[in-house]
């Protein structure tokens, strides 16, 4: 992997977007399409990587055309993109964007962390306490982690951290040393069909772990250890107590304890996802965990991972929230954290399958905020399903005050609403237009 020549095809994903930078930094030549100018595309041009947003051959160097280019791309790119038509009739070798990915995480140890939900901060509490202990490590991570501004770190090549992300059944392609899986529940349905589906696709990713196994509590998989903030565990936390900017607790393992840990994160969700990763760290028998507790008091989080803004006396929260669970955990920590207030919600549901697959549930979450705004479905890779819209979804909401609204309109509704918390929820592209200039943080 090095002095070649890649060609990445919807290069500005997450997850495609920290491979190239990993193959620019082994000195191979890096092009890449994608239709639209992201965060992850600006890291990328600043480090000096070509891209280009029309599917226009013109704009595609020749040596970047030739047989000896390897193809990798996201399963979100249409099979019938033209530069992967062309690729395919001319015989290159192509890739999906997971197998480059267990190829990479096979050369070192290999930790990774599954799940419904919880992925991405899990594996950024992971680096960042490597990072600030000084482990060699690369990470490979599904946000832009906050104080590295990057989704990607690299400091050696003692470590692997990865995101084993089950779309797809791309986390097949892994056969980590070490591995977590958070949660299991309904998801992608478009592709597994049903939740038993899905169970099944885990459990043959279980099979890949080569020495420990964490897995939640009360999900039926064989592990080797379980986790689980709310019951007895291997691993737990107890002596919880909820202060203005994170937690204090109790850190159980097996064999030990550790007392008053401080971590400023919020919402249960997230002391979930700080305990997964402590659990993991745990099991590596070369790393002594208590020489990185210290560091959790300054994890400062991913970005659109339940990020708090304020603006004058009111709460902004900008979350990816765009599952119902995960929209519940917004308003469970709202509830905890800022209790009594007025909440609003500005929501942009994800996909028309996911809409399908979920409406009641969107619809009953929705429900308890006391304004509720919609945006269009984002699409990403699906066409339109018939009878499958934001509309449809907004008639099965039941709130007091409820509207679509334009993705330009949302700086104005924010300014001018007299809510006292505001959550901006969805994985597409509801924050383009969002002026965070006009906040200062919470």
């Amino acid at each position: 992997m090095i002095n070649k020549k890649y060609f990445f095809i919807g290069i500005g994903g997450i997850g495609m977007s920290s491979i190239a930078q990993y193959l620019h930094d082994k000195k191979n030549n890096i092009f890449g399409y994608d239709r639209s100018i992201n965060r992850p595309i600006k890291i990328l041009l600043e480090k000096g990587i070509n891209i280009t947003n029309k599917l226009d051959f013109e704009n595609v160097p020749k040596s970047m055309l030739k047989e000896d280019v390897i193809v990798i791309y996201t399963p979100a790119v249409s099979y019938e993109n033209a530069f992967l038509k062309y690729f395919r009739s001319n015989g290159n070798s192509i890739y999906k964007r997971s197998e480059i990915l267990g190829e990479i995480s096979s050369q070192s140890i290999c930790i990774a962390i599954a799940g419904t939900h919880g992925k991405t901060t899990t594996t950024g509490i992971i680096s960042h306490l490597f990072y600030s202990y000084g482990i060699q490590f690369k990470a490979f991570i599904g946000g832009i982690l906050k104080g590295y501004d990057s989704n990607y770190i690299n400091t050696g090549e003692e470590y692997t951290i990865v995101e084993a992300d089950e779309y797809d059944r791309s986390f097949l392609n892994l056969k980590p040393d070490y591995a977590v899986i958070t949660s299991i529940e309904s998801d992608h349905l478009d592709i597994y069909g049903n939740l038993e589906s899905l169970k099944n696709s885990f459990e043959l990713f279980s099979q890949n772990v080569n020495n420990t196994l964490i897995v939640e509590k009360g999900i039926n998989i064989n592990r080797d250890f379980s986790f689980s903030i709310t019951n007895d565990a291997d691993y737990s936390i107890n002596n919880i107590n909820i202060l203005k900017d994170g937690f204090s607790f109790d850190f159980k393992t097996p064999s030990k304890s550790y007392p008053n840990i401080f971590t400023n994160v919020i919402g249960n969700h997230n002391l979930k996802n700080v305990l997964c990763a402590l659990s993991i760290i745990d099991q590596i028998k070369e790393i002594n965990i208590s020489d990185l507790l210290q560091f959790l008091s300054n994890f400062r989080g991913i970005e659109r991972r339940m990020e708090v803004y304020k603006l004058g006396d009111r709460i902004i929260i900008d979350d990816y929230a765009h599952h119902p669970t995960e929209i519940k955990s917004v308003l469970d920590t709202i509830k905890s954290n800022y209790d009594n207030k007025s909440t609003a919600v500005i929501f942009q549901p994800h996909l028309f399958s996911r809409t399908r697959d979920f409406m009641d549930d969107f619809a009953k979450i929705l429900s308890k905020f006391d304004e509720v705004y919609l945006l269009e479905i984002y699409p990403a890779r699906e066409m339109p399903i018939k009878g499958i819209s934001s509309k449809a979804l907004l008639e099965k909401i039941n709130s007091k005050k409820k509207k679509i609204i334009k993705k330009e309109s949302i700086n104005d509704l924010i300014i001018n609403s007299e809510i006292e918390v505001i959550s901006i929820l969805g994985a597409g592209n509801i924050t383009d237009n969002l002026n965070k200039k006009i906040f200062t943080d919470g």
